[in-house]
């Protein structure tokens, strides 16, 4: 037996394990491998036909509930990582998926032990259709949630024609089926760089980072002694950048906020696409930044 298939056995629904991919990866039983990559079977949902729980277990009181093709295939295939972290009977959400199925979010939830009720934030990183466009499904299905973004997202999850969500462009890419809708949503609280939320242990800090978006939104949380960075499409392992050919997108905004995520002691980096790492994820952050002090281009995804 491989230590990959005693990784992924019947007697355990999660294990982290080296890779040369992945400092750390995530598996779950009822899985495809995650130790061949970090994406689902082409044309297959994970959840169909299956008993097995549909969440992974990242560490104590979090858990990424939501994540589609460029993710580890547990809901909707249009779903960025949308991630879920509880402590005291409250709870946070990052990001709401696309909103394509977010019925299979919510029952994430539930599988993981924590009531949807509980969530008390919604903290939305920018507002593209992967992102923001389930809030509307969230905000129905949860009425007390506060949906947090920063105000030029908000105004776009509030109202932008598919042009200034990057969705027009999306489309002709092929990225979005025709009939993809982004059903807007009024954000319940707009936030400010350097805004601070305390929410039972977690402390949540807002860092306002445009560049892959108009005005995304990294949120950096203590919790349990660790230092995580939830940082949307912004950054990503190996330094790598998401520079995109749509509205918002700008690599001379990368080069003067980026700088704000700089000697912040990150331990886990948690992108919303592809791999995350729970060691020295402020080494790859530093590694952009070199990037992007240099004449070469950083590596995009």
């Amino acid at each position: 037996m491989s230590a990959c298939q005693r990784l992924c056995g019947r007697s355990c629904r999660f294990a982290l394990r080296k890779s040369s991919c992945f400092s750390l990866l995530p598996t779950y039983r009822g899985s495809a491998c995650f130790c061949r990559g970090f994406y689902s079977l082409p044309g297959k949902r994970p959840w169909e036909g299956k008993e097995d729980k549909m969440y992974i277990r990242i560490g104590q009181g979090f858990y990424m509930v939501g994540g589609g093709d460029a993710g580890p295939g547990i809901s909707s295939y249009k779903d960025c990582n949308v991630y879920l972290v509880a402590d005291g009977g409250q709870a946070v959400l990052f990001d709401a998926g696309s909103g394509l199925d977010t019925g299979r979010i919510l029952e994430n939830i539930r599988e993981a032990g924590v009531e949807p009720s509980q969530i008390q934030y919604l903290f939305i990183t920018h507002c593209h259709g992967d992102h923001a466009g389930g809030v509307q499904d969230m905000k129905r299905a949860l009425p007390c949630l506060e949906v947090v973004a920063s105000a030029k997202e908000a105004k776009l999850m509030e109202a932008g024609t598919e042009r200034m969500l990057g969705l027009a462009a999306a489309k002709i890419k092929g990225a979005y089926p025709a009939d993809y809708v982004f059903r807007h949503q009024k954000a319940d609280r707009i936030v400010e760089h350097r805004e601070v939320f305390r929410i039972s242990g977690m402390e949540v800090e807002a860092i306002v980072v445009p560049g892959h978006s108009i005005e995304s939104v990294c949120y950096q949380m203590d919790f349990k002694g660790r230092r995580y960075l939830f940082s949307g499409d912004s950054v990503y392992k190996n330094g790598a950048l998401s520079l995109q050919n749509c509205y918002g997108s700008s690599l001379e905004r990368y080069r003067k906020y980026l700088p704000r995520l700089a000697g912040r002691g990150i331990d886990a980096l948690i992108p919303a696409h592809f791999g995350f790492t729970l060691t020295n994820g402020q080494a790859h952050i530093e590694k952009a930044l070199a990037y992007l002090e240099s004449s070469a281009l950083p590596p995009m995804v």
